[in-house]
């Protein structure tokens, strides 16, 4: 690699009224301040932490209720009759069984990370019907009777323990981290691309004051060539030569000019400026723009960005998200075996009080345990989520191999570049020394009458071409260094772009949302 070396261009071309000035962190302040495509992965980022205290809403409390009343009047067979102790009724036509009865269930329930199903619950009635309004023998009219119970379901095969009952709250909080690692990724490359347009627009701006120095010389040429006409040393031809160049240097000013606007509006998309661009006259860039190169090898620089390059942390979280995938579906194959147990209490009474003190009492204590299978026939559906899964983990693994190679090959390209730059740089450097001497020599000799006013010309072409070539290989080295910047992912550190972490209370793992500043 090429040793340090700083090329440093002062910004100059004629000011005009008007003109809004705009530093370098000026500009990537509006842009993360600003930018569109920096704002949607933030909001991305804050729906992937919203879909963490979603996946986690399956575990809270849930509260139940239903009222219902029955008003029937239903005709009894024999069977019925005397199962309600008329046997010994007459009757020439069926009797009518009336009930007025209230009902009312109620019920908390709530799942635990072991997958168990906790349901604590209640049912009361109010019976009113054509037995129990006799008294005696009925005890009650109305009768109020309740159930007061603890049912317990756990899971011992398929859905048993927290590996499987919070994988997608696993899964939501590593989505939630790659949504982080995604918005700062979208900041580098923001950061980045502002720099490299700003660096465009600081040599557009450049580029007029080169055109606007060409303009310049060739309209002194002019004065002097006139001035010799006068003296009879020269005669029209020549001035017009000088004029004829002037006209055309002008030209290319405009062009100049449509190339800073164009630079400018690129700009401008990134950073997202508020104002109208047409009011308040031109940006200009006021920070001069350099170049240097870093002593480093490639196995240097690849070290840096496998420890900094936040692609390197996605893939490694794609494939802790996959893993947890097959996992959950290797769970899903297993039959369903539940151990499901329930313990409460009946209670019986006159009144509403009583029939829950009775139940409280224990006046009719009911428990139960037993075992719930369920075997799914083929299970294709387990077997198939399983193969998905797996085959996305085994992509996510060639993805985080691939990333090796992916940026090998960016870090040999960038490399490239700059080597590359840093000759045409210091080339077009020579050059333009060569050039402005060769142009003050031709002056020279064109005062002392052994040169013509077209070869002073075409020497201030020269020179004229020399510094745009000049400019334009410093524009190139600066660029390809940001981007030897954003390929170690290092490009935030290098132009003071500070990442922290937001305000606010840690989740469970202890992860929160990041922040980026600039530092002035």
């Amino acid at each position: 690699m090429v040793a340090i070396g700083v090329v440093t261009f002062a910004l100059s071309a004629r000011g005009e009224e008007g003109d809004r000035y705009l530093t370098l962190q000026g500009a990537i302040q509006a842009a993360l301040a600003n930018n569109t495509d920096v704002k949607i992965e933030q909001i991305n980022e804050g729906i992937a932490f919203d879909r963490i205290a979603l996946a986690a809403s399956i575990f809270d409390p849930e509260l139940r209720g239903s009222y219902r009343y029955e008003n029937i009047d239903r005709p009894q067979n024999r069977q019925d009759l005397v199962a309600t102790g008329g046997g010994d009724l007459l009757l020439d036509e069926p009797r009518i069984f009336e009930e007025r009865n209230h009902r009312f269930d109620s019920g908390i329930g709530k799942k635990t990370p072991w997958g168990t199903d906790l349901e604590l619950g209640t049912t009361w009635s109010r019976l009113d019907n054509t037995l129990n309004r006799d008294v005696p023998p009925s005890l009650f009219n109305p009768e109020y009777t309740t159930f007061t119970g603890l049912t317990v379901t756990q899971p011992l095969l398929r859905d048993f323990g927290p590996n499987v009952n919070l994988t997608s709250i696993q899964i939501a909080r590593t989505e939630a981290e790659i949504a982080s690692f995604n918005w700062l990724g979208q900041v580098q490359a923001t950061v980045g691309g502002v720099v490299k347009r700003y660096v465009d627009l600081a040599a557009a701006y450049r580029s007029l004051g080169v055109r606007d120095e060409a303009i310049e010389l060739a309209r002194k040429l002019v004065e002097d060539n006139q001035a010799r006409r006068d003296q009879g040393q020269m005669t029209d031809v020549d001035v017009q030569e000088a004029e004829v160049a002037v006209s055309i240097r002008q030209e290319e000013r405009i062009a100049a000019e449509t190339d800073y606007v164009e630079r400018l509006n690129a700009l401008r998309v990134l950073i997202n400026p508020v104002e109208d661009p047409t009011k308040g006259g031109r940006i200009v860039p006021t920070t001069p723009f350099s170049t240097w190169v870093p002593e480093m090898d490639k196995e240097e620089l690849m070290a840096m960005a496998k420890e900094n390059r936040d692609d390197y942390e996605v893939a490694r979280l794609e494939l802790e998200r996959e893993e947890s995938r097959v996992e959950y579906a290797l769970n899903q194959k297993k039959p369903r075996l539940d151990l499901q147990a329930s313990v409460g209490s009946y209670g019986l009474d006159g009144d509403f009080d009583g029939t829950y003190r009775n139940s409280f009492d224990g006046q009719g204590p009911e428990w139960s345990v037993g075992f719930q299978v369920s075997i799914p026939l083929g299970n294709r559906q387990a077997k198939q989520q399983l193969a998905i899964a797996r085959k996305q983990a085994e992509q996510a693994r060639l993805k985080e191999a691939r990333l090796d190679l992916v940026v090998a090959l960016e870090m040999d390209t960038v490399l490239t570049r700059i080597e590359t730059a840093s000759q045409r740089l210091e080339t077009a450097k020579k050059t333009s020394e060569l050039s402005q001497s060769f142009l003050e020599s031709e002056s020279q000799r064109m005062k002392e009458g052994k040169s013509t006013s077209f070869q002073v010309l075409e020497k201030q072409t020269e020179l004229s071409a020399a510094r745009t070539r000049e400019l334009i290989a410093a524009a190139d080295l600066q660029k390809a260094i940001v981007d030897l910047w954003v390929v170690t992912g290092t490009v935030l550190d290098q132009y003071n772009v500070m990442v922290s972490h937001r305000d606010g209370a840690p989740d469970e793992k202890g992860y929160v949302p990041l922040e980026v500043s600039v530092e002035k």
